[in-house]
């Protein structure tokens, strides 16, 4: 048994035309950032082909970050909302 995965199946629907295409293997991908992502991580790539990637794993970075930052002030904020909820709960008489 391999431990190599393999390839995925991929087609292009007619009608549509893929963003990208790795130079190397020849899969399709929606955006350029995927192709350089695909490209640093699976292939020998060449110096302009590993600083996209460098890029692309920056730019990724830094979406990861805001979307933590997004789920953290989601969570404080449903936090907040239900103590206040509940201090009104509580203090209703009867």
């Amino acid at each position: 048994m391999s431990d190599v995965p393999s390839a995925p199946e991929t087609a292009v629907p007619d009608g549509e035309r893929e963003a990208a295409v790795c130079p190397h293997c020849g899969r399709p991908f929606v955006t350029e950032r995927q192709r350089a992502l695909h490209v640093g991580e699976r292939h020998d790539a060449t110096p302009a082909e590993r600083r996209a990637y460098e890029d692309a794993r920056e730019d990724e970075s830094d979406e990861l970050f805001r979307l933590h930052l997004k789920v953290v002030f989601a969570v404080g904020l449903l936090y907040a909302a239900s103590v206040v909820a509940g201090v009104v709960a509580f203090s209703l008489p009867g």
